[in-house]
């Protein structure tokens, strides 16, 4: 029972921001439907990869957001964020290309626009020139063994007319911030006297705060209880199913085990390790609805005090009553109760192989 008002303080927390949290969510912008018509409110902050074909938009806090696609929506924008267009181009990465309408990030506007997308967590640029959209992709994931795409190929295409945008194409890394570079200097170079509109941003943290309590009891002297509270870092707009966490963890695992001084017998005896960890830890999230399986990873500072039915020597333990470097690894799940409270089952091996344990967590 002492254990009880640790859950029912972090319920208590996680209720007292329950709103703030969810307004997080809710970013202003604004969509421009294919009418020409605009629209402002708020705009569901996802990730890249489900912004390819739709946006939720909703016109104030307290409203259902309603989903527009690119054949409703023609472009839209985060306040002070990024600005998305629907573009059509024809997908040449596939083994038989056809023309395909996605939402792109719009990344520079001059004599040529870049754009950028992502799809299945690969990175896309759209280039545009005149009234051509030209897809750059560089690892074609068709063909085994690996190759490379076309994206050195396309920029030596751009550059045909710009003797000085040639050189360093074979150093030009797929990255966002390297092409965005080169096609400041294209367009700088194709015409000198017009500005070049850069709209690339950065991806933006959204911090988060985790806690969970659980335990197991297996009878036969196996059981555990865990704490664990943690803050949190996601970038919605990269990828809202993977986090990365630093926090504080205590487990108390009671193990039966054999005891090694006994040969002629099997004489059992009950250990208890009290584990007090700060983890480090990057957790994915496999599914993002009401149920949500997850995996995880990472390393620990991590210290171990033994309790036990009879004398065993761990001395030569580099965690007992020290701290050393431990890597974990975990799965589990979680089912969404509320907006903040979820049921939890997770496994994990954090110095020892720990216990499946069961119990409430709260997330915000």
């Amino acid at each position: 029972m002492k254990k009880l008002p640790i859950l029912l303080s972090l319920m208590a927390l996680a209720l007292s921001f329950q709103n703030a949290a969810a307004q997080q969510d809710d970013l202003p912008g604004y969509v421009v439907l294919v009418s020409g018509d605009t629209l402002h409110g708020f705009l569901k902050a996802e990730g890249a990869d489900r912004l390819l074909d739709q946006v939720q938009f909703k016109s104030s806090a307290a409203t259902d957001y309603k989903t527009y696609k690119p054949s409703e929506a023609r472009s839209f924008q985060f306040d002070n964020g990024n600005l998305y267009r629907a573009v059509t181009f024809s997908n040449v990465s596939l083994d038989h290309p056809v023309y395909e309408t996605h939402y792109a990030k719009l990344l520079v506007t001059g004599e040529y626009d870049l754009y950028s997308f992502m799809e299945k967590g690969d990175l896309y640029f759209v280039a545009r020139h005149d009234t051509t959209y030209r897809l750059i992709y560089d690892d074609d994931l068709h063909t085994i063994p690996y190759v490379k795409g076309n994206f050195r190929n396309e920029l030596n295409y751009f550059a045909v007319f710009c003797d000085a945008s040639k050189f360093g194409i074979e150093n030009i890394l797929f990255s966002e911030d390297q092409v965005v570079s080169f096609f400041r200097k294209l367009d700088a170079c194709m015409e000198p006297g017009k500005t070049v509109a850069t709209y690339y941003h950065k991806a933006k943290a959204k911090p988060g705060f985790f806690a969970y309590v659980g335990g197991m009891d297996l009878g036969s002297q196996r059981s555990q209880f865990t704490a664990e509270a943690r803050f949190k870092l996601v970038y919605p707009q990269i990828n809202p199913d993977l986090s990365i966490n630093i926090g504080v963890r205590y487990a108390s695992v009671e193990k039966k085990l054999v005891n090694p001084s006994y040969l002629a017998a099997t004489i059992y005896y009950q250990e208890t390790y009290s584990i007090k960890s700060i983890p480090l830890t990057f957790q994915y999230n496999l599914t993002h609805g009401i149920v949500q399986p997850f995996i995880y990873a990472g390393l620990s500072a991590c210290s171990v005090d033994f309790s036990s039915s009879v004398y065993i020597d761990h001395s030569g333990d580099p965690y007992y009553h020290s701290v050393d470097i431990e890597w974990l690894a975990g799965a589990g799940v979680e089912v969404k109760l509320a907006d903040f409270l979820r049921a939890r089952a997770e496994w994990r091996y954090e110095y020892i192989t720990q216990w499946p344990t069961i119990g409430l967590a709260v997330n915000f």
